[in-house]
């Protein structure tokens, strides 16, 4: 069976699982970078929630074995506790409500132009910070919806507006978190490595923001009494090199471009950029090819 019976398939089990009570429907749905993913969205007679499943890895799970009927049970138990969440659909109309949940993360700006057309920005490096509100998060993971530009007419705020409660609430709801390489991987031999940090923030989701708020930049800077270079590793989190043991900028350029194109999904990419942390102007910018 190919991906798109799959697909099918899927949609007409959810229809007979879910009764006549809930409308089901396969829809394709454009992610960070433009990846395009399908999933089956199920819409019910007495909620407003209506989550996407996506099916790419119930697919796979399919391929390697699983039977079909596993994987629709599977599908309707998230399905149930993804429309679980910390707040009613009714309330997102309530700025009020909802005002303490707005964030932001950074996204690729030229990989997402065609998003940003939709939604409110502002402009960082090759970089765009987008807003969201965070419906639901702790331990089971966060769920965001993605602020579009109707939902500030909804509010009647500006942009402004959203920027500043977001940089108040990012750090709050998505604490930095700063460590060591050996502390991530710890059984990586690195007998003369150079000293290196993973900064992300506690839930390693859209951690790479971490580098518009955290202190640490500054702390490691200080210690080391120099300028850090800074290497994307994805959205989820970077990696912070201080400039007196770094390598060749050249060099740390066409890794991060390697490591992007073999390593990291497309949804997950941030940048092919090498970034710099100026010690002296408390500010990031793009290593340009000539230097810095």
């Amino acid at each position: 069976m190919n991906y798109e019976d799959f697909c099918i398939k899927v949609k007409e089990a959810a229809s007979e699982l879910f009764g006549e009570s809930a409308a089901t429907e396969i829809t394709s749905v454009t992610k960070n970078n433009g990846l395009v993913l399908k999933g089956l969205t199920v819409r019910h007679e007495d909620s407003r929630i209506s989550p996407t499943i996506y099916l790419e890895n119930f697919y796979e799970m399919y391929e390697s074995g699983t039977p079909f009927g596993d994987i629709m049970n599977m599908l309707y138990r998230y399905e149930s506790k993804s429309r679980r969440t910390d707040i009613h659909a009714e309330e997102y109309t309530d700025f009020e409500s909802i005002k303490d949940r707005i964030i932001y993360k950074i996204v690729n700006f030229d990989m997402n132009r065609g998003l940003l057309e939709h939604v409110p920005h502002v402009e960082w490096n090759d970089l765009a910070i987008v807003f969201c509100c965070v419906l639901q998060g702790g331990e089971n993971g966060y769920a965001t919806v993605l602020v579009r530009n109707e939902h500030l007419k909804m509010w009647d705020i500006d942009q402004d507006e959203l920027y500043d409660l977001a940089r108040e609430n990012t750090p709050r709801i998505m604490s930095d978190e700063l460590k060591t390489i050996d502390e991530v991987l710890p059984n990586m031999f690195l007998p003369e490595a150079p000293d290196m940090y993973i900064l992300s923030n506690e839930h390693r989701v859209f951690g790479a923001t971490c580098m518009l708020y955290s202190e640490h930049l500054k702390e490691v800077a200080d210690s080391h009494l120099s300028g850090i270079y800074i290497l994307p590793s994805s959205i989820h989190e970077v990696i912070l090199m201080p400039e007196e043991c770094a390598c060749e900028e050249e060099y740390m350029r066409a890794m991060i471009r390697e490591i992007n194109s073999t390593e990291v999904d497309l949804e997950d990419r941030l940048s092919d950029n090498l970034y710099y942390y100026d010690r002296d102007l408390d500010c990031i910018s793009i290593c340009s090819e000539t230097g810095k």
